[in-house]
């Protein structure tokens, strides 16, 4: 089992949990920015990671590796069996990948200061040609997408601001439960937190995080459950 994925992108953070809470052993490959569109692209033809390679099988998008590992490792079960349950956890699921997503590459990617840090990282398994060119793109070609995505028009303080609602809502949606869903950790925990911990990496998310003694004592238990 390979997992070819960026270290830093939270949808490989997502599978790389699943598979350590089933249990199963794999190799990870790093693939350069600078393949994208060579060795990415004969991986996955839309040119996304994580592609997780099995039995000769690529299987592609976080969401469809997790149900196949789900159905193919079904112990321990990271999907509630029951219906209500399981519709809450596609609903997280899906916020986290579609929302909370674009929240962690405006914090990282759309402050110039954090930027300074993450893309240097973004670029780490990439030749020297390859960053000298890439370094002065990546931030605005980003601010680009957030721009055409709306997070981007916003300013930075009301970006803060809507994390700090989906912070205060996690909160309350915990109340003195010890998981988002049912009684046991499930795919709605890893895929929050996946997303989660790329914001608090910086110091704006960290301080909203850490303002939150229901989220980031959460948190902690999830990381515990999820991460070697």
């Amino acid at each position: 089992m390979i997992l070819h994925q960026f270290q830093i992108s939270p949808f490989c953070d997502k599978i790389r949990r699943i598979l350590h809470v089933k249990g199963l052993s794999y190799e990870t490959r790093e693939v350069p920015l600078s393949q994208l569109f060579t060795r990415l692209r004969k991986l996955n033809k839309v040119g996304k990671v994580p592609v997780l390679e099995h039995n000769g099988a690529m299987i592609t998008d976080s969401t469809d590796i997790a149900h196949y590992l789900e159905e193919r490792f079904p112990t321990p079960a990271l999907l509630p069996t029951d219906r209500a349950e399981r519709g809450l956890v596609h609903v997280l699921e899906d916020w986290a990948d579609e929302s909370l997503y674009f929240y962690e590459v405006f914090v990282r990617f759309g402050l110039a200061h954090n930027a300074a840090q993450w893309v240097p990282t973004l670029l780490e398994h990439d030749p020297k040609w390859f960053k000298a060119i890439a370094g002065t793109v990546i931030g605005p070609s980003l601010k680009q997408t957030l721009g055409a995505q709306g997070l981007g028009k916003k300013p930075v303080d009301r970006v803060l601001r809507d994390i700090e609602r989906h912070v205060d809502a996690l909160a309350g949606m915990l109340g003195e439960r010890q998981w988002l869903v049912g009684s046991t950790l499930t795919l709605a925990d890893i895929a929050v937190v996946s997303q989660l911990g790329c914001i608090g990496a910086t110091p704006e998310g960290a301080a909203i995080i850490n303002g939150s003694t229901p989220v980031s004592n959460w948190m902690t238990r999830v990381n515990s459950a999820t991460k070697p």
